[in-house]
């Protein structure tokens, strides 16, 4: 579908890999991390450039660390996503990601989402469109009524 995850990393046992740090940003070799720079969605790929360290490092003018550093999200989807891992851009995407698990959280728990017992997708689709209907409407009434307390409350 094209569509890129937007998780949490999960571990499961693995070390810190040799040469990027927590968010699977590429380091150079005195352990200063790369800046995200861009995607490239015709090749799929992450765009690092120089840390602001690189001004003043002895190893710059040896020609050891890399001007551009790209990596293939391909080469694990679950630690590579656009945007990167770590960015101010994944950061806010991860936000709206959990907002919207608290409301199916909700749905799950107090709308009987999570115990759909139809043999037939249609009717399970009706009865997940019911009850988002009515979530909706329930929390545009309580936005309503609080609007109109605020204004009673301020004249």
């Amino acid at each position: 579908m094209g569509n890129l995850s937007v998780i949490a990393y999960n571990k499961k046992n693995e070390s810190e890999p040799i040469g990027f740090d927590k968010n699977f940003s590429p380091t150079c070799f005195r352990e200063h991390t790369y800046r995200y720079d861009s995607f490239d969605t015709k090749y799929e790929t992450l765009k690092y450039t120089r840390p602001k360290e690189y001004s003043d490092c002895p190893l710059a003018n040896e020609g050891i660390c890399h001007k551009v550093y790209k990596v293939k999200i391909t080469t694990d989807l679950r630690r590579y996503t656009a945007p990167a891992r770590g960015s101010e851009a994944w950061k806010k995407l991860f936000k709206r990601r959990s907002a919207v698990e608290r409301v199916n959280a909700y749905l799950k728990e107090f709308f009987q989402l999570n115990n759909v017992r139809y043999r037939t997708g249609k009717r399970a689709k009706v009865h997940f469109d019911i009850v988002t209907l009515i979530y909706n409407a329930s929390k545009l009434a309580v936005d309503r009524i609080n609007v109109l307390l605020n204004q009673q409350q301020a004249a």
